[in-house]
């Protein structure tokens, strides 16, 4: 580009360099801007004309440019906090569905949005190693993919949302591997809605083979595919609670639906709620205990829930779970 072209473009310069090495906590000389400007942009610039720039950029722009001792500048907020990154950066590194190497590629492209100190502080700030974290590859690719299966608009015109298929995987005790579940078969589905549970990510998906909706853990799944059918179990989905869904599944397992009442001891009320949340009912039943009577998918897993709070807590109807929690204890209680 010839240096005169550049000229034209050196306050737009001078605000990349401020985005980039300055923030609330980090100034910028004018010499420096100045030094940035003949060596990597090949525009000549002299201490007066910086501080018109940065009086343009301040008042025309609203950049929120201070002034500090010595010809010094800092920018102190920008479209995003850095507050509101480093939360970002939390969520990435907790999301187990995210491989290492791919949250290590998002914190970078957020990094873009602070300055290189605070970019640093996000990498330092927020590693959270003991998350086991997903080692399958392609997943924020199989992510868009099925967002584009669903997806009733596509590059502005109306679109047919379809069915997509995939492999299923799942853990080999010889060596620790994933292999192929159902010996390689192809899963066809239907895709509704992603959902986030526990740190992974899971489709909401209306299965062809059993005609009714599943779970399918996204970082699990291998070779998805796009098809050129639309997507089925419209009237089923219709029927589905999307805000008590997971509570109701407690923990994505799928099994028979019934409305049951347990008893807790009252130091446990907040545990409760954040498995059932606030819409279910709650009572006092004396000074030390309270009853929820939710909708719950009954199943070994939700039993297990339930025996880990020990004594603490009691299934208390209908008589057939109740029956049912009694002969899965049992069935434990033969091993030992």
């Amino acid at each position: 580009m010839p240096k005169s072209e550049n000229q034209k473009l050196k306050i737009l310069y001078v605000a990349k360099y401020l985005l980039e090495n300055s923030d609330e906590n980090n100034y910028v000389r004018t010499v420096d801007i100045v030094d940035y400007l003949v060596t990597e942009c090949d525009i000549s610039a002299e201490r007066r004309s910086i501080y018109r720039d940065i009086n343009i950029l301040r008042d025309v722009f609203g950049m929120d440019i201070v002034n500090g001792h010595k010809n010094k500048y800092k920018l102190m907020s920008r479209k995003f906090e850095f507050d509101d990154l480093r939360l970002l950066a939390q969520c990435v590194y907790a999301a187990k569905f995210i491989s290492k190497n791919q949250a290590e590629t998002i914190i970078d492209t957020l990094g873009k949005f602070c300055s290189v100190y605070q970019a640093e502080d996000l990498k330092a700030d927020v590693l959270l190693e003991d998350r086991v974290k997903s080692k399958q590859k392609g997943t924020m690719q199989i992510i868009s993919n099925i967002n584009a299966a669903m997806a009733k608009k596509q590059y502005s015109k109306p679109h047919t949302p379809q069915k997509i298929s995939f492999k299923y995987l799942k853990y080999s005790i010889g060596n620790m591997q994933q292999v192929e579940r159902r010996k390689g078969d192809t899963y066809i589905v239907s895709p509704y809605k992603l959902i986030i549970n526990d740190g992974n990510y899971y489709l909401l998906a209306f299965a062809d083979k059993e005609q009714k909706f599943r779970t399918y853990r996204i970082d699990r799944m291998k070779d998805l595919k796009l098809l050129d059918e639309p997507r089925a179990g419209e009237d089923f989905f219709k029927e589905i609670d999307l805000t008590t869904y997971t509570r109701r599944t407690f923990g994505m397992y799928g099994g028979t639906k019934e409305k049951v009442t347990m008893r807790f001891i009252n130091p446990l009320l907040d545990t409760v709620v954040d498995r059932f949340g606030t819409d279910v009912i709650y009572m006092k039943d004396d000074d030390n205990h309270f009853k929820v009577v939710a909708d719950v998918e009954v199943s070994p897993q939700f039993f297990g829930r339930i025996c880990g709070f020990g004594n603490r807590a009691v299934i208390e109807s209908p008589q057939n779970v109740v029956d049912d929690f009694q002969k899965h204890i049992e069935k434990i209680q033969s091993k030992y």
